[in-house]
């Protein structure tokens, strides 16, 4: 394994150290507008390439000496994956955003580090060397650091304590993003004095330091640097969208065009029969929605009675229940595909939902019929698995609920941006990951080292158990016992072992807090900015949409209104074309039909709502040439179209 990680090394090295050389020899290296140093990625992917081979000449000189340098190497080289980013245009867009967006926060980071150095100058006024105590079995009778040491028991101190500016400043980052902060403060209120065996609440009014801290910094001044940083990340968005801005407007255009040509022409159910026109009229009904929501919900119900070990009798009544249901929305899905055709049917994505759900309940059935007929070997994992699908009936309550289904719609037009944030995110975790193996993957937990939060489900000992771990960072569980464990103290007389790497109480607090601050702080809230900033825009589209169906309406009503008027007035002054609507009797529109204008000859006026054509190609023929409907057709369909 170690052979062919070698070849594969040296393989890699020599297919980008070939690409480098082909950009220097056709771009230049540096004069020029173009040239290869002129591009900051390009100047990431010199030094990447550059560590490789510095890497692979200090390899093969070998020796002892050199064993650092080649680890500070190998550590550089887990920078690598950073060269996926100039090569993958979506994913560069985000970097350069965020990196953009963190330019201008500069007087915010100055506030945060005031108040942190603030903080960190009080902390060790306070504190420092307090946080020692004794640790053996029996500590009760003792006292101070020399009852302890009589005792032959060990003085140690707490891993966050406030001895020094830089040990307060990582206790304080540990209570600011309020994992364990808890063991900190209370450590402080049971502080005595330098020597001294701590005191169980022996100054209470210490609680005022941690207590202000984290109302001044953590709930406030982290906030507003997480606030300004996603305002910056929002306005980068902005300049860069300026494009994207004009091709909405456009789309908005041609989906006005589109819903002025819908409007004029005839509804596609005009030609139906009494008994489709009246299944169209009951799948377009809100009421059938409120049935089948009705339904759904007590399937919900009736799933989750089922729990182990349950009665024979209830397995009955749930399979019969399962039965009835999967029958109504076969029922439903039926009802639908005669109502609006093939076609249209399958146009739809939640009716394609909706036959998918049917299609596994119905295939659920048969294979558990199978299988309790014996007549075919069926694995039960099969079975399990389709039974669980039925959950998925859930979703159809996704399509009746305006509210859910804006969200849902928000969700799947963010996929793209937050598909880049994602790629950012396994990017910086593959690194941390490769890093956290590199410095922390032969740290062991034993007697002489306790661990606390390192465990063997929170290791670096391989590459997947590193990215669990980090993972796990990521979330805030428990990240600063893990970083505790890494912060190992060695004896003077430690040896060569590696367990004991004096260089982690410094590098150890960089990892985490780098990642900490990347991961929790930033990526995260950046991903909910750019779900909130989708929201609003689909907001802003349902609001256009609406305002689009009010100006057609209107364009409608206004025109049905002028055809209404004197004589002369519709176009090409044609007598005896004009519908009769709220002002009483009249003839046909030439086949065109308007909600509120009332049936032919009848004087009933109404609502100018939901029209469903105005004018359409031979609108002005003579109307004894042009009679598309029977009346009871033309009745019918306008039945329908007022339920609509």
């Amino acid at each position: 394994e170690r052979v062919f990680l070698t070849i594969s090394n040296y393989v890699f090295t020599a297919i980008f150290v070939a690409e480098m050389t082909l950009k220097v020899v056709s771009m230049g290296l540096y004069i020029g507008e173009q040239a290869y140093l002129k591009s900051s990625w390009n100047v990431l992917d010199g030094f990447l390439v550059f560590v490789s081979l510095i890497d692979i000449v200090v390899s093969m000189a070998g020796g002892a000496k050199i064993l650092g340098v080649l680890r500070v190497l190998r550590l550089l080289r887990t920078l690598r994956p950073l060269r996926v980013i100039s090569r993958a245009p979506g994913l560069k867009l985000v970097v350069e955003t965020l990196i953009t967006s963190l330019k201008p926060i500069g007087n915010i980071v100055l506030i945060c580090c005031a108040f942190f150095i603030i903080f960190g100058i009080l902390g060790v006024q306070l504190f420092k060397g307090k946080f020692f105590y004794c640790f053996g079995p029996d500590v009760k009778n003792i006292t101070n650091k020399s009852d302890c040491l009589q005792a032959n028991y060990k003085w140690v101190h707490h891993k966050y304590n406030f001895d020094n500016l830089g040990q307060a400043l990582m206790s304080l980052f540990v209570l600011a993003s309020k994992d364990g902060w808890v063991n900190i403060m209370y450590h402080g209120l049971d502080a005595v004095g330098v020597d001294q065996q701590p005191v169980i609440n022996n100054s209470p009014w210490m609680l005022l330091y941690f207590i202000s801290f984290l109302l001044i910094v953590s709930f406030f001044v982290l906030n507003m640097f997480v606030g300004v940083v996603v305002e910056n990340f929002h306005k980068c968005r902005q300049n860069q969208e300026v494009e994207e801005a004009k091709r909405r407007e456009d789309k908005r255009r041609r989906r006005m065009e589109k819903k002025r040509r819908d409007a004029q022409k005839i509804p596609y159910y005009a030609s139906y029969s009494p008994l489709r026109l009246w299944i169209h009229t009951l799948c377009t009904t809100y009421y059938l929605d409120l049935f089948i929501t009705f339904i759904i919900c007590i399937n919900v119900i009736t799933m989750s009675l089922e729990h182990y070990s349950q009665p024979r009798s209830l397995d009955l009544v749930l399979k019969y229940c399962n039965y009835f249901f999967t029958s109504t929305f076969v029922l439903e899905t039926l009802l639908k595909l005669t109502a609006f055709g093939f076609r249209r049917f399958f146009k739809d994505r939640w009716n394609q939902l909706d036959l998918a759900i049917v299609l596994l309940s119905v295939m659920g059935i048969t294979l558990e019929e199978i299988d309790y007929s014996a007549s075919l070997p069926i694995n039960p994992t099969i079975i399990r698995i389709m039974r669980v699908l039925r959950i998925a009936r859930v979703l159809k309550l996704l399509k009746m609920a305006k509210g859910m289904r804006a969200l849902l719609d928000t969700v799947v037009q963010a996929l793209p941006q937050v598909g880049n944030l994602g790629l950012l995110f396994m990017l910086l975790f593959f690194i941390y990951a490769a890093l956290g193996v590199e410095l922390f993957g032969e740290l062991v937990c034993n007697e002489d080292y306790p661990c606390e939060g390192m465990s063997r489900h929170a290791t670096f000992e391989n590459f997947g158990m590193a990215f669990l771990t980090l993972f796990q960072v990521s979330t805030g569980d428990n990240w600063n016992g893990i970083m505790k464990d890494t912060l190992r103290e060695c004896p003077p007389d430690y040896g060569p072992d590696y367990s004991c790497n004096p260089s982690l109480q410094f590098i150890s607090p960089m990892y985490f807090v780098s990642f900490v601050l990347t991961a929790q702080f930033v990526l995260i809230n950046v991903v909910v900015a750019v779900l909130m900033k989708h929201l609003d825009d689909s907001n802003k589209e349902a609001k256009e949409e609406a305002e689009m169906d009010a100006e057609i309406e209107l364009e409608l009503a206004t025109g049905a209104l002028c055809c209404m008027g004197p004589e002369g007035v519709c176009a090409g002054g044609k007598k005896g074309g004009a519908a009769g609507g709220g002002g009483g009797g009249g003839g046909r529109v030439g086949g065109g039909v308007e909600r509120g204008m009332g049936v032919p000859g009848s004087s009933s006026g109404g609502n100018m709502h939901h029209h469903v054509a105005t004018t359409h190609p031979g609108t002005l023929q003579d109307l004894n040439n042009r009679d598309p409907y029977s009346p009871a057709q033309e009745s019918q369909w306008l039945d329908s179209v007022s339920l609509l």
